[in-house]
């Protein structure tokens, strides 16, 4: 180990003096029942990462340019017109714009790994933009910046009261032993000491991830071929333990997610968070809950893949919200279902509107679920843009370009932006909504609605949602635990000039009648609203295409302004026989553009493109 690393170790000491002078308010952040409590507390933090919080998931090489020094050192990883490689997203990029995190209401920041990176993969096509091919875990990325940079980061996000955390990789380093190799080859291409040895790690070939791999396969395999660190090594124990507690507790960081937890041995985990001394939650990529489930007795929370999956693929699409009550049934699973980490798409999936068909509405709907719906909601930078990958739907294995596009833009006007503020500000007001606990209120095929509670107070909030295309009117009894009465007024807190009046009757005496539109969801609280909001008016752009197409067949849309594109088509909505419809906002009102219908997305239309106007419902009638 580094004589410079040792020095900043020792100079801990002091850091975690300090650290235990903030102990009880960890206490608040780690509530009774816990099984684990925080050792440490950065000076000047807010405090750890906490059930009620939100998280802000960046990766800083696609953030903003600070520095355009540190873009270009010659090694063959910078070129931003290419998505596998460097595009100058750096820390201070990111420091320049914290404020406009903090206005989007989140309360805290997961940064991308910070380590040195070998520059590309093995086969050269892909850079170490996102942090995955750790060269010297102890060293700065020297594309995002120096130290400095990194803790003036820090301090600047915990001044503005927002928690960070660290992605760290325990994993694995970059690929350097080709398959089960023991030798580098050349001598030179191996991690920075002490890991350039090739006896501290596992030589057991890549993972297959074919459903008949053991647990224990699991923990030696390489993971898409980088090289698999044995843990269970002392030298590998000892460095890795050292070197992250000098980054957590060095720097400041209040929280850590942990990638490819599920390659790593649970109690190795557990003996990670307790030495780092904050909350950590790792990366369980399966949608088994009972899976998953195991390893929130290890560490603080854990990324919910389960919730995941099914939330995006029911509320995406056409899907059955029967499916989130399956869900939601196996909550009883999780050591504490409040500290799971849910999302709706990341680094690793296609983003939600690829998978949507760049439905706004839909978005707002998943969001609305995902900020009210029980466990830590992480938003993936880009998402409050309205970012839609480029349209590209595809995840096989995983998504790794259009999904980690540039952000494209600092604008606090655009819709999804505005849903995003508005729900966090409620979140932040109403306790319920950040530790209550969940129970459901109602489930069909396409209506799901759920309650949260804080039984010790009764604080209580309702999430209703709709998967539907038309109204959707359902009377839904309140939860038998509810101690709202019967005459009280309930505000839909995403629409405050929406009320609803407690009614008697049902099978617990109490219900309400409530009206939801096409994939609208509604949160109701009692009492007077925290604010009052109305939603924008929505600038719908509507084309239907009337032909019949015949039983089987289909009519997709291509051209030339976003979302559609002339390589690949949108799917409409058959309403009826010979009308097929897609509904849009992403174009402004006004603004015109071409296109063009085609049969199964590949017979076209008979004559010349077809110009729309943004904001306008268009019929055309094409021969084909």
């Amino acid at each position: 180990m580094r004589i410079d690393l040792i020095a900043r170790i020792q100079r801990q000491s002091f850091i975690v003096r300090v650290a235990v002078v903030a102990l009880l308010a960890i206490t608040i952040a780690f509530p009774q029942g816990s099984t684990r409590a925080s050792a440490f507390v950065a000076q000047g933090s807010p405090g750890v990462l906490a059930e009620g919080d939100v998280i802000y998931q960046v990766l800083v090489d696609r953030f903003s340019n600070g520095n355009t020094a540190n873009d270009n050192f010659g090694y063959g990883d910078y070129n931003p017109s290419n998505l596998g490689m460097y595009h100058g997203g750096d820390w201070q990029g990111l420091t320049n714009h914290l404020q406009y995190i903090k206005n989007l209401g989140v309360t805290a920041i997961w940064l991308s790994p910070v380590s040195k990176q070998q520059p590309l993969s093995r086969d050269g096509l892909e850079a170490s933009y996102h942090g995955y091919f750790t060269n010297d875990f102890a060293t700065p990325n020297e594309h995002f910046g120096s130290r400095t940079d990194l803790q003036n980061l820090v301090n600047s996000a915990h001044a503005l009261g927002l928690k960070m955390i660290l992605d760290v990789v325990p994993n694995h380093t970059a690929d350097y032993l080709a398959g089960t190799s023991t030798t580098y080859s050349p001598t030179s291409y191996a991690p920075a000491s002490p890991l350039n040895n090739s006896s501290l790690f596992h030589h057991a070939g890549d993972c297959l991830f074919n459903g008949n791999e053991t647990q224990a396969q699991l923990e030696v395999c390489d993971l898409g071929g980088l090289d698999d660190l044995d843990q269970s090594n002392s030298a590998v124990n000892t460095y890795l333990m050292n070197t992250y507690q000098d980054w957590i507790q060095g720097i400041g960081f209040d929280g850590i997610r942990v990638d490819a937890a599920r390659s790593i041995p649970q109690t190795w985990l557990q003996s990670f968070e307790t030495t780092m001394g904050v909350p950590t939650f790792g990366e369980i990529f399966d949608g088994n809950i009972d899976y998953v489930a195991s390893y929130q007795n290890y560490e603080w929370g854990v990324l919910d893949f389960p919730t995941f999956f099914t939330a995006r693929d029911t509320l995406s699409t056409d899907g059955n919200l029967n499916n989130l009550s399956g869900l939601f049934a196996q909550d009883y699973k999780y050591a504490n279902a409040n500290r799971l980490e849910t999302f709706l798409d990341n680094h690793d999936r296609a983003r939600f509107l690829a998978r949507a068909g760049d439905n706004y509405q839909r978005l707002r709907s998943g969001l609305t679920f995902l900020l009210t719906a029980r466990g830590i909601p992480v938003i993936y930078y880009g998402t409050e843009q309205a970012d839609n990958g480029n349209m590209n739907p595809y995840e096989v294995p995983i998504a790794n370009k259009d999904n980690r596009k540039d952000l494209s833009s600092f604008s606090e006007t655009g819709t999804i932006f505005n849903h995003i503020q508005r729900l966090n500000v409620i979140k932040k007001a109403y306790p319920a909504l950040q530790v209550g606990t969940q129970r459901e209120m109602w489930t069909d095929t396409t209506v799901y609605g759920f309650s949260r509670r804080v039984d010790s107070t009764g604080a209580e909030a309702m999430t209703i949602l709709s998967d539907s295309w038309g109204t959707q009117t359902r009377t839904i009894p309140l939860r038998a635990e509810s101690t709202i009465s019967v005459g009280t007024v309930l505000t839909n807190l995403m629409n405050t000039g929406d009320t609803v009046v407690v009614q008697s009757g049902g099978v617990t005496g109490k219900q309400i009648s409530v009206s939801l539109g096409e994939h609208e969801a509604k949160v109701y609280v009692p009492g007077t609203p925290v604010s009052s909001y109305a939603p924008p008016a929505r600038v719908i752009t509507t084309i239907r295409v009337h032909y019949n197409v015949g039983w089987g067949n289909r009519i997709t849309l291509r051209g030339d302004s976003d979302p559609f594109r002339w390589t690949q088509g949108m799917e409409t909505r058959n309403i009826a026989s010979d009308v097929w419809e897609y509904q849009l906002e992403r174009i402004p009102s006004g603004q015109t553009f071409q296109y063009k219908p085609l049969i199964n997305d590949a017979t076209w239309s008979a004559g010349s493109n077809y110009t729309g106007t943004g904001g306008q419902t268009i019929d055309i009638y094409p021969t084909f």
